[in-house]
């Protein structure tokens, strides 16, 4: 940043046009819903009020009234949870979808690499036993020639 952009800062008492952004953001992404929830609570209010019954704003239309607004925060986390269980169960269809072939290919990688293994531990044994065997063979056939036991 150079000496411009920062003299033009300070003589906008520091509003930019990033800040006039970010407060019509927090408008439309907090303030809004907030609004729009604290409406909805306010009709359902009103219109339980209304609809109570033919005595108006009676004491068990006001209960009725209260408990539809005491469980609509726990009727709307039941289905965030609904949906949640949803997006796991697709999840976990998923995956044991993907996991059969996958493991059949690692069966098929871990049998090559006993099998090649098992080759280099014969041809390594091989090249130490071999000789001892056969030093081994002459030295029986040795004592047996000579007559010792």
């Amino acid at each position: 940043m150079g000496l411009e952009s920062i003299r033009k800062l300070e003589e906008g008492g520091g509003r930019t046009a990033t800040d006039a952004d970010f407060r019509r953001a927090v408008r439309l992404q907090v303030y809004l819903p907030l609004g729009l929830g604290i409406a909805a609570v306010a009709a359902t209010l009103g219109l339980g009020l209304v609809t109570a019954g033919t005595g108006g704003a009676t004491t068990r239309g006001m209960a009725d009234v209260s408990l539809i607004v005491l469980l609509m925060p726990l009727m709307i986390l039941g289905l965030i949870a609904l949906a949640g269980l949803v997006v796991i169960a697709v999840g976990v269809a998923k995956v044991i979808g993907w996991i059969p072939p996958r493991s059949r290919k690692v069966q098929r990688v871990v049998a090559r690499i006993g099998r090649q293994s098992d080759a280099l531990a014969e041809r390594v044994t091989g090249a130490v036993v071999t000789p001892k065997s056969i030093g081994a063979a002459a030295q029986v056939a040795l004592a047996s020639l000579l007559g010792r036991r």
